[in-house]
């Protein structure tokens, strides 16, 4: 994903500038703790020229890929005293900065993803991104997965046009202040989601952004088989049953199954498993290995009436995960909980829901991973 690089203030994002939720500007102030960055807090009386700014911006995007990396950042962006602050951490001084990277890097092993950067303030550069962090397997066996989206104001001595100070703010909560019993809890939240998912191609998305309640996601294209003709999710209205009956479920399962393990296609290929299963009223979807066929044409031919071969193009949608036995009943309320959400954040469903199934029927119902997911059409960073 390409980062996007701009310069001049915008005035809804960063410092004090107003966080968004989805689409639509919330009105509460940012992290107090971004106050500290403004022109005042260094004495200078102008911003940044366009030059310095555009300078500054491609250097940090550049150094910003390697926050995790074997080259790591670069020092000479950074002032010695800089301070960095989180809703976990706290540093004071460049070393304990980079030790915070470091210890990091070797534990969690994380992928970061910048979005984008922009000036957010005379002496004041953001960046959006997000982070992935996998736990080590002693003592977490369940193998944990923490995911945090949000925001790095980097507040610019004019000086010396280093970076001086280093606050992050996290979408998932509201109060930003170092060690926050909110921001304690989102992570212990994290770490004890039991859920498994099986280690099987699936298709990629990234979290955009990482709220307490749900999570935006760009999905990429994924190749699926499907049961049934074709089915235009524009003529598919919001709120029908993201399940099917059973006999049509057992059905459609038992045609897609003949066609991955060979018995319905041309040359009688067996197909490697993945995850999810998905399904929306009238139709089961199994995922295909894109890795191996990357595109439809590549798959073998179904010999099967029942079964259609078709590329999904992804895009953006909401998500919210639960546990437990995916009935009609636990499916639905999760549903209309999304919704609940995507109409208070202002975004646009733009098709069904879906309903993702990870596991196969002998894993404990407490450690099952099962998603709604719905299509939105307004989504912006």
């Amino acid at each position: 994903m390409a980062t996007m690089v701009r310069c001049g203030v915008h005035a809804v994002r960063g410092g004090a500038a107003r966080r968004r939720r989805g689409g639509a500007v919330d009105a509460r102030a940012g992290a107090e703790a971004s106050s500290a960055t403004t022109t005042s807090s260094f004495g200078a009386v102008d911003g940044m020229s366009a030059e310095t700014c555009e300078g500054l911006k491609r250097a940090l995007a550049e150094d910003l890929t390697h926050l995790f990396d074997a080259k790591g950042i670069d020092a000479a962006l950074y002032a010695s005293d800089v301070s960095f602050t989180d809703p976990l951490t706290k540093y004071d001084s460049f070393a304990g900065y980079k030790f915070n990277i470091d210890m990091l890097r070797e534990v969690f092993k994380p992928t970061y993803t910048m979005h984008d950067i922009y000036q957010t303030g005379p002496w004041e550069i953001s960046t959006r991104w997000t982070m992935v962090m996998g736990l080590p397997a002693f003592p977490f066996m369940w193998k944990p997965t923490l995911t945090f989206t949000g925001l790095s104001i980097m507040g610019i001595d004019p000086e010396t046009t280093k970076v001086k100070t280093h606050v992050d703010t996290w979408d998932s909560i509201e109060n930003q202040k170092h060690l926050s019993p909110e921001g304690v809890a989102e992570v212990l939240k994290q770490i004890f989601d039991f859920s498994q998912t099986p280690a099987l191609e699936t298709p990629g998305y990234t979290v955009m952004k990482k709220f307490a309640d749900y999570e935006v996601r760009k999905y990429d294209s994924y190749l699926v088989a499907e049961t049934g003709p074709g089915v235009d999710v524009r003529e598919m209205k919001d709120g029908a049953p993201t399940k099917m009956d059973p006999q049509a479920a057992g059905q459609s399962f038992n045609s897609l199954a003949g066609y991955i393990f060979g018995k319905a296609n041309e040359g009688g290929a067996k197909m490697e498993m993945t995850t999810p299963v998905f399904t929306n009223s009238g139709r089961m979807q199994f995922v295909l290995s894109k890795d191996k066929y990357e595109s439809v044409d590549k798959l073998p031919a179904s010999t099967s009436a029942a079964v259609e071969l078709k590329e999904e193009s992804g895009g953006m949608f909401i998500a919210k995960k639960f546990s437990g036995i995916a009935t009609d009943e636990a499916a639905n309320d999760v549903e209309k909980q999304l919704r609940k959400f995507a109409a208070r954040d202002g975004l646009q469903t733009s098709g069904p829901a879906a309903l993702a199934q990870y596991n196969d029927p002998f894993t404990n119902p407490l450690l099952r991973r099962n998603e709604i997911i719905i299509p939105v059409s307004n989504f912006e960073m």
